[in-house]
């Protein structure tokens, strides 16, 4: 079980920032898993209320079977994971698929990155 994680922002107003989240304080822990909520939504554990793009509750990270998953919420606008093959067509995220540390993702307009740290 991971403890914290760490989210950068790679695009839009909040370019550049970095947000920690710790297992024992942020999302939603039950045994090995760990939930972590995306969306516009002041409730969300990662909120994005400057990217008019991004639905009220967009999207979950979960930790479970050792590594990061990533769940389009039924959005408006979708989630994408990028696509290092072609760069201009993004992979659209149907149900819950694994996301590995440094790939770049998509909600809204905003893309974001799960940090590698130790």
């Amino acid at each position: 079980m991971v403890d914290h994680v760490t989210i950068m922002v790679m695009s839009g107003v909040d370019d550049g920032s970095l947000m920690v989240f710790r297992s024992e304080a942020d999302g939603i822990r039950t045994g090995t898993q760990w939930l972590i909520t995306v969306g516009r939504n002041d409730n969300n554990d990662l909120c994005l209320k400057n990217d008019t793009f991004v639905s009220r509750n967009h999207a979950n990270l979960t930790w479970r079977d050792g590594g990061w998953w990533l769940e389009d919420k039924d959005s408006t606008n979708g989630t994408f994971l990028e696509n290092e093959k072609d760069f201009f067509m993004d992979e659209r995220v149907r149900g819950s698929i694994p996301i590995d540390p440094g790939q770049l993702f998509r909600v809204g307009r905003t893309w974001l990155r799960i940090q590698v740290t130790d």
